[in-house]
């Protein structure tokens, strides 16, 4: 019986290792990652970032921040 336990651990490992390291799955970490930065910057009230996304969430998003 132990050795069906391993094995059966094993493979629950291996098709988590599958899927976790799949392509797809990277795009999205990756794509929510990046917007969760950007969303971040742009709508900080922190003064250096704030200061820094100032004109670009002006002018290019047309988002006041005031």
């Amino acid at each position: 019986m132990s050795k069906m336990t391993n094995f059966s651990h094993i493979s629950v490992l291996q098709k988590t290792a599958g899927i976790t390291l799949s392509k797809p799955v990277q795009i999205a970490l990756y794509m929510l990652l990046s917007s969760l930065v950007i969303w971040t910057v742009l709508f900080s009230t922190y003064p250096a970032a704030h200061n820094t996304a100032h004109s670009a969430r002006h002018h290019t998003l047309g988002v006041g921040c005031h």
